[in-house]
């Protein structure tokens, strides 16, 4: 009997926000996989892994390296061997769990090899986790959206759009923002919505920051102020303007 493949979402950082479904599935898998895109020891993947890892004894750990290159041909390589990797363990009936921060659905290499597996007629299922703006909310204590409210998340990573998606009416959630977070912000309070939008970094992490406003966050990242994670573990929520 072939194995199955579970995509797993371990939450946004606190190991306290691990679902019990997750951790339940975690611990069925005879294989977890792991994914690496970088070397930094705060990435997202360095992360995920140590939120799960002391519930792995005994299992299989299969680090799946992906391509972070600009060259499509090049991430579609390393997605493929890593499904093809994953695709060994299945068919010798192990299960196979792969780990993602935050929730597989989004934004999530994940679900490149979940659609190559699933292709190859094999079964696979999703664990949804705990999503960082979701976890920003909450430590802000405010609705992402209420009522008739449109919510839009925009991936900020790419400016080429971007304009666009701060146009749309209702709530926006700014994520994914690497180094355009100055540009965004300047974007932001050219609209008028500096003192609409709060800021988290490292939501739920170690290290974590909530500013009120752009000015704050502002203010903290001068010099002799504190330095965040400004980027990919920062996360901006715009309430629309009443």
């Amino acid at each position: 009997m072939k194995g199955k493949l579970y995509g797993i979402g371990t939450g946004p950082g606190d190991p306290e926000l691990l679902t019990i479904k997750a951790l339940n599935t975690i611990q069925k898998c005879g294989v977890i996989a792991v994914p690496a895109t970088g070397n930094d020891e705060r990435n997202s993947d360095r992360i995920a892994f140590s939120i799960i890892e002391k519930y792995l004894a005994g299992k299989e750990v299969l680090e799946c390296r992906f391509s972070m290159e600009k060259d499509i041909t090049k991430r579609r390589e390393a997605r493929q061997h890593a499904a093809d990797d994953i695709i060994r363990r299945l068919e010798s009936g192990k299960d196979v769990g792969f780990i993602t921060l935050g929730d597989p659905t989004t934004y999530s290499t994940y679900m490149y090899v979940h659609e190559i597996i699933t292709g190859m007629g094999f079964d696979a299922e999703i664990i949804p986790g705990i999503t960082s703006y979701t976890a920003a909310a909450a430590a802000f204590g405010i609705a992402l959206c209420e009522g008739n409210e449109a919510l839009t998340i925009i991936p900020a990573g790419h400016n080429a759009n971007i304009d666009q998606f701060l146009d749309r009416p209702g709530n926006k959630v700014i994520m994914k923002s690497g180094g355009n977070l100055e540009l965004v912000f300047e974007k932001l309070k050219n609209r008028s919505y500096g003192e609409q939008t709060k800021i988290a970094c490292r939501c739920t992490m170690d290290g974590q920051k909530l500013f009120n406003s752009i000015d704050d966050y502002e203010k903290s990242t001068k010099p002799g102020g504190s330095e965040e994670d400004a980027g990919y573990f920062t996360i901006a929520i715009v309430k629309e303007k009443a």
